[in-house]
């Protein structure tokens, strides 16, 4: 399945060479946001936000094919 990710602030780091061309990436089915981070090697004691299609979600949601997700670190500095 196909999700559109987007990562911000610290968080970009992360993710190089496992997202493709528009922020596409594809992942099999029943895949949780927490498996997402996994996939994208983000650290589990990093904090992130989820925002999935614009609405705040949990760990445990599962992706659905089209999703689009945004990532945000709890901690940001200016």
């Amino acid at each position: 399945m196909k999700i559109k990710v987007k990562l911000y602030t610290i968080l970009k780091k992360y993710a190089k060479d496992k997202i493709f061309e528009n922020s596409i990436v594809v992942l099999g089915e029943n895949t949780t946001l927490q498996d997402l981070i996994h996939y994208l090697n983000i650290p589990k004691k990093r904090g992130v936000i989820f925002l999935v299609n614009n609405s705040p979600e949990e760990k445990e949601y599962k992706l659905l094919e089209g999703d689009e997700v945004k990532l945000f670190s709890l901690i940001c500095g200016g």
